[in-house]
């Protein structure tokens, strides 16, 4: 399995186009088919702003339906239907047998998916389908073990001596604690706590740094 994060923009798109011109924040929370429910959040705190979003979505030729279901005093929700000569962002993910963990956040003109593939191909053919339809596809994260934690792959020892070191506060600025002071509490010398930290630290970067998945897939 494979989690990606990707943003992608496109042009005359009607929930791109909006949120370029407006400073909105929209997250959708449910999808069915064309059929959108979710939020829209000023982020300059102005009622005229969601008033002019609103106006906004209503002239869109890509919208059919448009309500809005609730008014808070800087974000209103709403309920959408959208109309396109060409399968969405949201369906173009769909057909590549890949998947969107919701919500979708679309801010200055750019949706932002997180999203799931079964497999390698699945995710190729995914980057294959935005790239040939839409106008901008980059890819902000990129994991091959989305549900893995630090316990799967640190050491029993490892996991302890770094969760301790956080909870005494060797990661805060200033530092809170010495290396001594775990290793007292841990009954183990200083090199040998400092030792296990630094591999522990090493396995993180590793994970999170040098995932061989960019090189594997053909990723530039």
């Amino acid at each position: 399995m494979i989690k990606s994060k990707i943003a992608i923009s496109t042009e005359k798109y009607y929930s791109c186009e909006v949120s370029k011109n407006l400073p909105v924040r929209i997250s959708v929370i449910a999808v069915n088919g064309p059929e959108g429910l979710g939020f829209v959040e000023a982020l300059d705190k102005k009622k005229e702003t969601l008033d002019q979003f609103v106006e906004l979505m209503k002239k869109s030729d890509q919208i059919i339906e448009f309500c809005i279901t609730h008014k808070m005093p800087t974000m209103y929700w709403n309920k959408s239907k959208h109309k396109l000569d060409y399968p969405s962002i949201h369906d173009s993910i769909l057909e590549s047998g890949s998947m969107t963990i919701l919500p979708i956040i679309i801010e200055n003109g750019i949706q932002y998916h997180n999203i799931l593939s079964p497999s390698a191909d699945n995710f190729r053919k995914l980057l294959a389908y935005l790239k040939e339809r839409f106008t901008d596809v980059n890819i902000r994260a990129l994991s091959s073990k989305p549900t893995e934690t630090l316990q799967d792959f640190l050491t029993d020892k490892q996991y302890e001596t770094l969760m301790l070191a956080h909870r005494k506060g060797y990661y805060e600025i200033p530092r809170r604690c010495t290396l001594e002071e775990i290793g007292e509490e841990l009954g183990i010398k200083r090199v040998a706590c400092q030792e296990r930290i630094r591999r522990a630290e090493q396995k993180i970067i590793n994970y999170y740094v040098k995932d061989t998945l960019f090189s594997n897939y053909g990723i530039q």
